[in-house]
């Protein structure tokens, strides 16, 4: 049986995969009129930026903003999806540097190939999931998923 932490970054991978499979492919779900994005009661989408309820305890890699999204209320929890233009498939270890500077800790799925990486990184009540690909239209890109559970312990357990 997965420790609740796991079963957090399963979690978090299966809502990557959801929100960041369209994302990556340019061809959104969500339309965004004017091409800056909705914004619905507990739903916030955009292009260009980060969301503005993005946590300031988790940074992210230096590049365009692709697209945001957040989805929740910090008080039942909460998921967040950023995508960014990053330099190559290497990008992933200064990433790996940025979120263990910021205190995070690296989980234990994930890996790294010649063709991107994906990591998984811990901290408090936030779980971290980012993969860095290349997209066919965007180039390299790192997405970030963050889910904040309140509920969940930094045990680690």
């Amino acid at each position: 049986m997965p420790t609740p932490r796991r079963r957090t970054a399963l979690i978090a991978l299966a809502a990557s995969l959801v929100v960041a499979t369209p994302l990556l492919t340019g061809c959104g779900l969500i339309p965004h009129p004017g091409g800056g994005g909705i914004s619905l009661p507990g739903v916030s989408v955009g292009t260009g930026h980060l969301p503005k309820d993005w946590p300031s305890d988790v940074p992210v890699a230096k590049g365009d903003v692709i697209s945001g999204a957040s989805l929740g209320g910090s008080d039942k929890g909460h998921v967040w999806n950023a995508t960014i233009k990053v330099g190559g498939a290497d990008a992933g270890d200064g990433i790996k540097a940025q979120l263990t500077g910021a205190g995070f800790t690296a989980g234990e799925l994930g890996g790294t190939t010649d063709t991107g990486s994906t990591a998984t990184y811990t901290k408090d009540h936030y779980t971290v999931l980012v993969l860095v690909t290349k997209d066919d239209k965007q180039g390299w890109v790192a997405n970030y998923t963050v889910t904040y559970d309140p509920k969940s312990d930094d045990s680690g357990s």
